[in-house]
């Protein structure tokens, strides 16, 4: 057999690998082979749910603290910070590197891509900033009362540089569109070619990594509940139906998401709506099996991350190509134990 992970092989036990990182009950509602049709029917029956699983994890009283590592260990920058510190996960001898990039919406897919990133035997990199969209906007933040974050702009262009450093394999990109597009305000030196200013912006970070990367990719932001998640299940213990949202609703400025699909294929760059990962035909519940979706009302648990990541891997794995052997030559990669373009090469705890 050869030397390095089979793609079919890899993807088939990736499976039992998310099943293993999920804990207690939220396991049970696993499958083995999971795959986009079973997700769809566990959606479907989630809309039916009426009252709180026993075992719901995380709790409705802690889901609001219960977020990724890189969220709590500062690989996930505050408002503050302009540069990304060396970050790394997935397999520490790994010569192929993939990189997760833009805000907290990106940041919450990290327990998703860190467990495939282990799985297929990359090496992860990790660039997320609160509140900092990928797209080559300034931002008016809401949170400054639409004062300039130029703390972003720096951010950014800091984190292209790392970026292209790394010759990535693949980069993975989103961003919380329905709070940052309405703060986009020109950049200066971006091209005017699309409609909008953040059409021009997220065009313009796209040509930029499909030159940096081999691949890349652009996930749409997920569904927006129209309540905040963990209260409303609890004030609802005995018909949590109340908390879901219908679909059209959950599709905060479908519009724009339609534009930056566009804008994405248009500069080579494969989009992915992952809107049937959250929603059934017409709504989008808040409890699937016994996982709570959200911490808040749009970003996903790490439960719900984990548990989706073999159809994501699905999505990004075959855009891939396997890796060499360790220890074999390859153009332009860092070997474990030199100093590489994100500084030291380690692994976070």
């Amino acid at each position: 057999m050869n030397s390095w992970w089979p793609r079919a092989a890899g993807l088939a036990a990736f499976a039992g690998l998310a099943i293993s990182a999920l804990s207690g009950a939220a396991a049970a509602t696993a499958s083995a082979t999971l795959t986009p049709s079973r997700l769809a029917a566990d959606l479907v029956a989630a809309t039916k749910i009426k009252r709180i699983p026993a075992s719901l994890a995380p709790s409705p009283s802690t889901a609001s603290r219960d977020k990724p590592i890189i969220a709590t260990n500062g690989c996930n920058l505050g408002h503050a910070e302009t540069r990304s510190r060396p970050c790394l996960y997935g397999d520490p001898t790994s010569h192929t590197y993939v990189v997760l990039f833009g805000d907290s919406h990106a940041a919450a897919w990290f327990p998703a891509l860190e467990l495939i990133s282990r799985q297929q035997h990359w090496r992860l990199a990790v660039f997320t900033k609160d509140g900092c969209p990928p797209a080559e906007v300034n931002i008016a933040a809401w949170f400054r009362r639409g004062a300039p974050y130029s703390e972003c702009t720096r951010w950014r262009n800091n984190a292209k540089a790392q970026i292209a450093a790394l010759h990535p394999a693949l980069v993975v990109v989103t961003t919380a569109t329905y709070l940052e597009e309405p703060e986009a305000r020109p950049e200066r030196g971006v091209p005017d070619l699309y409609a909008s200013i953040w059409e021009d912006g997220l065009g313009a970070i796209f040509r930029f990594m499909h030159r940096a990367a081999r691949a890349t990719v652009f996930i749409s932001d997920v569904p927006t509940i129209k309540e905040w998640v963990p209260p409303c299940v609890s004030s609802h213990m005995s018909d949590v139906s109340a908390c879901n949202t219908n679909r059209r609703v959950a599709n905060l400025l479908w519009g724009v998401k339609a534009k930056e699909i566009e804008v994405a294929r248009s500069t080579g760059v494969s989009p992915i709506d992952p809107r049937p990962w959250f929603c059934a035909s017409r709504t989008c519940p808040v409890i699937v099996g016994h996982i709570l979706l959200y911490r808040d009302n749009a970003h996903m648990t790490p439960q719900w991350s984990r548990f989706i990541a073999p159809v994501f891997a699905s999505a990004i794995v075959p855009l891939v190509p396997p890796h060499p052997p360790n220890g074999s030559a390859e153009t332009g990669r860092t070997r474990v134990g030199e100093y590489g373009p994100l500084g030291p090469l380690r692994r976070e705890a």
